[in-house]
């Protein structure tokens, strides 16, 4: 009898050891569900032990240290990568956080960079809870028939978010959404189906996208870090079907997920504690600024003008690569990027662009289509007319 309470006893600790994984990134969110479109529950670091409860797909049911029990992404177990700049990974990263912290956090930080003046509570709710929920995903993925495409993967960069950049994205991205977002939920509702659907297959398929519809008939398109997009309405006027649209958001992740918006900061590695100064920012309007505020506020500002101003070409080619790539994992055309910027052609040629630095030229446009010409032909792609979904892009962008 002792020797089988002996052996059950035994069984019973290797299971548990065999149930434990380690944390590998600096910053690892618990959701509510397996998805990045569930809320954060709370946060824990790096090294950090976690009971596994159960597998789903990508995602691991997990219960903590602190007794949460919520899902955490296979990458948070991966190896990391060092792509991040090193300003943004400062300072040490608490065990756990709620997300009432989280939140606090990052609103304090993103009241305080939007420039005096702005009413900026209006734009700030929009990002505040998910426009869809977990059956209005469903019922959209039942629309897709998908085939695995492990093509361009080479292309791709390991991606992990940390929480001091998610910040900062937000704090640009408030600055960019001061100038005005589109009333249309309907609208805004469907952009962000679509964005969320797409990242389940990219390397950030644990990253929730944000994308808001800017109030503007120009032609343009930008992304932040920590995965915010906007859109102009004249942008999106340009697609003609949902899977234009979906090649025009896929374009705008590639730029978040290869970092194209902040990578010149890479060479920059200032000391930033960058806990305290984020806790120092959601002090008081008034006070005196620390060293590590303002060398925060200072990294914030850089971000801010490289979203802002033109992207390389060569970063356009690797966002229309992966655009399409992403397309072609998801079910959708994949060859609508190219009608999509045939199209955009003529506006900007004749228009300056609401955000003069970020202006691209028809000439660049051009030289993209070639590109995505080039590919398409090399893969022997054919237009899809079924995978294009216009009736359902018709229904959810008439009212725009």
């Amino acid at each position: 009898m002792k020797t089988m309470i002996l052996v059950v006893a035994l069984c019973c600790t290797l299971i548990t050891a065999a149930e434990q994984m380690k944390t590998t990134q600096p910053v690892n969110y618990v959701r509510e569900g397996p998805a990045s479109y569930y809320d954060v529950i709370a946060t824990i670091e790096a090294n950090v032990a976690v009971y596994v409860l159960e597998h789903k797909g990508s995602w691991v049911k997990v219960k903590t240290g602190a007794k949460d029990v919520g899902w955490l992404s296979e990458n948070s177990f991966a190896k990391r990568s060092d792509q991040r700049p090193d300003a943004l990974t400062k300072g040490k990263t608490t065990s756990r956080a709620s997300r009432a912290e989280l939140a606090a956090a990052v609103k304090g930080f993103a009241k305080k960079y939007v420039p005096e003046g702005t009413q900026s509570e209006e734009t700030l709710n929009k990002y505040e809870s998910r426009s869809f929920g977990p059956e209005d995903m469903d019922a959209f993925e039942r629309s897709f028939s998908v085939q695995q495409f492990r093509g361009y993967m080479r292309v791709e960069k390991p991606f992990d978010l940390t929480f001091h950049e998610d910040a900062i994205g937000l704090g640009i991205a408030q600055r960019v959404a001061a100038q005005g977002l589109l009333d249309n939920k309907v609208a805004t509702a469907y952009v962000n189906l679509i964005a969320n659907y797409l990242a389940k297959y990219t390397r950030a398929y644990d990253v929730t996208f944000r994308v808001a519809i800017l109030a503007d008939q120009k032609v343009n398109a930008l992304s932040c870090p920590g995965g915010y997009i906007f859109i102009t309405d004249g942008l999106l006027k340009q697609c003609t079907n949902e899977a234009e649209l979906a090649a025009l958001i896929g374009h705008e992740m590639g730029h978040i997920i290869q970092r194209h918006g902040i990578k010149e900061l890479h060479i920059r590695t200032p000391k930033i504690h960058a806990e305290e100064a984020f806790a120092e920012l959601d002090e008081e309007v008034g006070e005196e600024k620390s060293s590590d505020e303002k060398e925060l506020d200072s990294f914030a500002d850089e971000a801010y003008d490289n979203v802002m101003r033109p992207r390389l070409i060569s970063y356009e080619f690797e966002a229309d690569q992966l655009a399409m790539t992403y397309l072609k994992r998801a079910g959708y055309d994949q060859t609508a990027l190219q009608p999509l910027l045939v199209r955009m052609e003529e506006p900007l040629e004749k228009t300056t662009d609401i955000f003069a630095s970020n202006f691209m030229t028809g000439d660049d446009v051009r030289d993209r289509v070639v590109k995505v010409r080039q590919t398409i032909s090399a893969e022997r792609w054919s237009p899809e007319p079924k995978k294009q979904f216009t009736d359902r892009f018709k229904k959810y962008t008439s009212g725009i």
